[in-house]
């Protein structure tokens, strides 16, 4: 089953469901809510890296995530 990431339209609030196919409907996790929209994953859009280590190479980004520039995805705190 597919896990997806929803935004709820009411509060506002992010979440993860696993739903059995991709056209199911979701619930906010919070507010159960049915007004939600779903969300693009990071994985889905981060590129088209061949392998894990190109991946966490010391390139652009903070190579845990695949964000184009370091700082977009909020990862790169503690990093060396």
């Amino acid at each position: 089953m597919p896990l997806f990431e929803y935004l709820c339209r009411d509060c506002g609030r992010p979440f993860e469901k696993i739903v059995p196919r991709y056209d199911s409907q979701a619930n906010c996790s919070h507010c159960d809510s049915k007004n939600v929209e779903k969300q693009l994953s990071v994985f889905a859009v981060a590129g088209s890296s061949n392998s894990m280590e190109s991946a966490m190479s010391d390139g652009p980004g903070c190579g845990r995530c695949g964000a184009a520039q370091p700082g977009m995805c909020g990862m790169t705190e503690g990093r060396d």
